[in-house]
């Protein structure tokens, strides 16, 4: 995704949630009244250290993502607990579409990998009208989601008024991650079209970067 896309992307909120780097400071909350506008970004298999917010001596240059974290609030000890499995995918988004720790989240549909999945005091059956988009729909948001497909809280996915997920992971702009940006930016679009005034929660999340598997040719050019 270009700087140039991002930062159009990013100019629409006025308050913005990114998902490993920061949130807004006391501004978005000064006036007790206000509802704000929500963006939460989420990248896949991304390691802080990768970015100079977290690692000066990163060689990747991310202007736009620098930017956010000088102007905004910047976690250093926020982390998720890991997995029953190896891989982390589906635990971890099922942790943030919830905010239960590991032990008191479902798995994927049929499976048991997590061994109290069937304590019903450990993991409600009804957990998913409990979590992020059940909330947000309840206090009155309009709330849109579109990220990779598979791997997550389905029964949570569900909820969000307007989906649109896609494991994009090419590298083209349609074929790749640019194309989640472009549902957000509709999306956008669509609500300034209908003068929707309603405040909302949108769930931004990337398919990339994954691993080198699935890198741009550009990029892997330039980094190696």
């Amino acid at each position: 995704m270009s700087d140039l896309l991002l930062k159009k992307l990013l100019s629409a909120f006025p308050f913005v949630f990114l998902s490993f780097i920061l949130c807004t400071g006391s501004k978005a909350f000064s006036a007790p009244n206000t509802r704000p506008n929500i963006l939460f970004i989420l990248v896949d298999d991304q390691s802080p250290f990768d970015l100079q917010v977290y690692n000066q001596s990163s060689i990747l240059e991310t202007p736009v993502i620098n930017q956010l974290a000088a102007e905004g609030m910047v976690f250093d000890s926020a982390y998720h607990m890991g997995a029953w499995v190896g891989g982390v995918c589906t635990p971890s988004r099922h942790m943030i579409m919830s905010g239960r720790t590991l032990w008191h989240i479902p798995d994927k549909p049929g499976r048991l990998n997590n061994p109290h999945v069937t304590n019903p005091h450990l993991v409600p059956p009804d957990l998913s009208q409990h979590t992020l988009p059940a909330v947000f729909n309840q206090a009155g948001y309009n709330t849109m989601r579109t990220c990779k497909n598979g791997n997550s809280f389905a029964a949570a996915n569900e909820l969000f008024t307007v989906r649109h997920d896609a494991t994009r992971r090419g590298s083209s702009n349609e074929k790749g991650s640019p194309w989640h940006a472009k549902q957000v930016l509709e999306y956008l679009q669509s609500r300034e079209d209908s003068k929707d005034s309603d405040p909302f929660l949108i769930y931004f999340g990337f398919s990339h970067p994954h691993d080198t598997r699935d890198g741009r040719p550009e990029l892997l050019s330039k980094y190696g």
